[in-house]
This record gives structure tokens, sequence and C-alpha cells, in this order.
């Protein structure tokens, strides 16, 4: 592209055409937002958080704790303090990144924020994917969710809050025998447990995401009403009507608009007459309500699924009405939205 020259002008007229412009502060903010990331996971592989949770250290005190160099890690810190994630003396933890970035905390979400970043390289195709359409990434597919664990199951500590928040709202408190499809953390089925003291849950999905929800059933004394199923997303092993609730959430998103048909199809088929199916997702927002975060999630789907859409509510409940099952109750927290319906 060449440049167009630009008319002549005194010096307080040519100025003007600056002072004058918006403020581009979002926009570099923007255009650095990768760096910021970058400095966050930096963060999470040293392990600077957790070692400092331990108590306020002096620079090179925590430099040879995490075999850093000085300076290096000083630039780091210094980042991090105006990130918010440090106290003003770089040395101690704020409340935010004790509460989340300390493994070992129930609340610990750096295997999640670690999954994100591992998608850095993809995300560079979103040019070419965008010229093209042509798209690739296992993420969409139900049997690779082991392989992303912290994609899957290392958002519990958000995700728990929102499970719980829907089935209070829905009012769900006779769930029965419940069947938590592709169960991730299992915060639906410990939602749903936890207000029906005589549910029976069988989370589902793979065997390194069993043991995670496993380990949160236990800490919400759940357990002994849980029982734990390897996955065969192909052909689930449970008899037809089955179950009183059949929970799916956070699959469609990922799976894509056919194989999400596919999976409301199968959980229809485990549902007894008058069973509830509850689908959980990222669902497009109706019109006039914010998008909050959903058209980024939309481009990540795009450079990371080979199918992958976040699709609208209506969407899901024609893929119900399809499978034999009328809709019912919807409410929305957040980025998710959860739809209930009846099986006929």
């Amino acid at each position: 592209m060449t440049d167009t020259p630009v008319q002549a002008a005194p010096p307080a007229a040519a100025l003007a055409r600056y002072t004058t412009a918006p403020d581009p502060g979002p926009l570099l903010a923007l255009n650095f937002g990768f760096a910021r990331a970058r400095a966050l996971g930096t963060a999470l592989e040293l392990g600077v958080f957790t070692e400092l949770a331990r108590g306020p250290r002096g620079i090179e005190d925590l430099a040879g704790a995490l075999g850093c160099d000085p300076r290096a890690l000083g630039d780091l810190l210094a980042a991090l303090t105006e990130f918010g994630l440090l106290t003003g003396d770089g040395q101690g933890l704020t409340e935010l990144s004790r509460a989340y970035l300390v493994e070992g905390e129930p609340t610990y979400l750096g295997d999640h924020f670690t999954e994100v970043l591992g998608q850095w390289d993809r995300w560079s195709a979103l040019t070419s994917v965008t010229r093209s359409g042509d798209r690739s990434g296992d993420f969409g597919a139900p049997a690779s969710r082991g392989r992303h664990p912290g994609l899957f199951g290392g958002g519990f500590p958000l995700a728990v809050r929102v499970a719980f928040a829907a089935v209070e709202a829905l009012g769900m408190r006779g769930a029965g025998r419940v069947l938590d499809l592709a169960c991730g953390g299992g915060e639906w089925g410990i939602a749903l447990a936890a207000a029906d003291p005589r549910a029976e849950v069988t989370a589902h999905d793979d065997p390194v995401l069993l043991g995670s929800a496993r380990a949160r059933a236990a800490e919400f004394g759940v357990a002994d009403r849980f029982r734990f199923v390897s996955a065969d997303f192909a052909a689930p092993p449970f008899a037809d009507a089955g179950f009183d609730t059949v929970v799916l959430a956070h699959a469609g998103r990922f799976a894509g608009p056919t194989a999400t048909a596919r999976l409301v199809r199968e959980c229809a088929r485990l549902l007894r007459p008058g069973g509830t199916l509850l689908l959980a997702d990222v669902m497009r927002p109706e019109p006039g309500r914010p998008a909050l975060s959903r058209p980024m999630l939309g481009l990540s789907l795009l450079v990371n699924t080979a199918d992958g859409a976040v699709l609208a509510a209506e969407d899901y409940r024609a893929l119900m009405e399809d499978a034999g099952v009328t809709a019912k109750e919807c409410v929305t927290h957040g980025l998710v939205t959860a739809q209930t319906g009846e099986r006929r």
C-alpha cells in the first residue's frame, strides 16, 4: 500500500488532526493483549504464584527458588503487579491470584488458563481460516476430550457456581436417576445431587476427566451417590429409557450442529417418557441482549474445532423437538444458558 500525500496545513491545524482523534488506548491494549496473556502463562509455568503463596519473598530469594534470572524475573513481577495479581511491592499475592492461581487450591484455574494458552499457534491460522473457511482442530470431537482436561474440567471453579444457580432457578429438586453425559468436572451432576438428596448420578466421560469429577463429588459430600462410567461416545453403554434426568452440558458448541443433533437424540433415547433433558451451553444471546464474550468464543471455535459453533437457544429447542423432547424452562446466567425439556 502506498502512502497518500497529506495536504500541507498550518502547524495548529495539522496538530488538530491528532489531538481531536479518538483516544487510541483501547486499540493499543487490544493489539498488545497477546503479550499480557503470555506474561500470565509464563508466571504459571514458572510457579510464581504457588511459590509466593508460601510467604512474601525478596527477588533474589524468589529467583533462586524458581531458577530464574533475578533481573528478568523482576520485570515479570512488575507486569504482574500492574495486572493486579501481585501486591504493590511485587512480593505478595492479591486476593484474586491467591484464589485462582495457586496450585492445590480448590478454586485453582491455572490448568484451564494453560489449556487456553496452548491454543496460541492455532489462533495464528485465523486469517487463513477466515479467507478460506477451511477448518481443523480436534477440540470438538467428543473422543478427544481427555486430551484437553484443562478445557473440559479445569473451569470447574467457575462452572459450579453457574450450575448451582441454574438448577435452583429451574426448580430441579426431583432429579431422580441422573445421567451426566460428558460430565467434565461434574458440576451439573453435583448440583442436581445437592438439590435432590435422593438423586443417584451416573457421571460419564473420558477417564482422565472422571478422576477430577470424582474428587469434586467427594468435596461436595455426594460421591456416595455417584457412579463413574468411562466414555464410549459412539455408543454410550446405557439402556433405553433408563434415566429420569439426562444432562448434556458444554459439549454442543465444540461438537457442532450435526454431532450435537446426534447427542441430543442419544439423550432422548436414554430418558424415560416424562423425564427431563437439561441442555446447558454458551448460546447466542437473544436480540438486544449483551454479547459479552460470545463473539470471541465463536472465533475460538472457528480456529480450534472442525465444526464447532455457538448456537442459539432456539437451535437447541429445534434439536430437542426433532428428538421427541418438548422444550420447557430456559434460564441464562452470564454466558451460560440452561434449557430443559420433557421426553414425550
